[in-house]
């Protein structure tokens, strides 16, 4: 399976465009008087930037580009990431885990509703015991039911699978 990755120079495009963006933002509502908006952004994007730097405590440098650069490679969905990542995971799932990923996003991406609103969290947790990763999609799409696989070591925990909300726990079996 190709996944759909960015190169260099345009993740670096994407990137110089969000911090303009977040700028602009932050001039207008100090332009404005706003100043606890404009404070509340740059908190905002602080506690973003954390959320960014803990994943790479991972040691799953596709996993990690994988959800770094979703927001840009998957525009029409609205991405919402928290991580807690205290222990690093074994790296030999890394690509098995972007496969995945990506599997599950494709599966619905060309079905979304245009007109409909589409959210997608994100949490990731590992510790020296565990790691999973909850994906919870919401909005609407026209796509039939995701026929899971079975995947060696790995599970995935699907808790609601409808046209309006997907969510999965995939986790890890202890091998570390």
């Amino acid at each position: 399976m190709k996944i759909h990755s960015l190169s260099n120079s345009e993740v670096i495009r994407f990137a110089n465009h969000d911090f303009m963006n977040h700028l602009q933002l932050i001039k207008m509502y100090l332009e404005l008087g706003k100043v606890d908006e404009a404070k509340n952004t740059i908190e905002n994007i602080s506690e973003n930037c954390k959320t960014l730097s803990n994943l790479n405590k991972l040691n799953l440098p596709k996993t990690v580009e994988w959800l770094q650069t979703f927001q840009w490679r998957y525009p029409s969905i609205d991405f919402n990431l928290k991580s807690h990542v205290e222990h690093p995971v074994n790296m030999k799932k890394d690509v098995q885990i972007v496969e995945y990923l990506e599997k599950t996003i494709i599966h619905v991406y060309d079905h979304l509703d245009p007109y409909t609103e589409q959210q997608l969290f994100i949490e990731v947790e590992s510790n020296k015991n565990e790691f999973k990763l909850t994906l919870d999609l919401r909005g609407y799409w026209e796509a039939p039911q995701f026929k899971q696989q079975e995947l060696p070591n790995m599970k995935v925990q699907t808790y609601e699978q409808t046209n309006k909300i997907w969510k999965y726990v995939l986790s890890l079996e202890q091998e570390w």
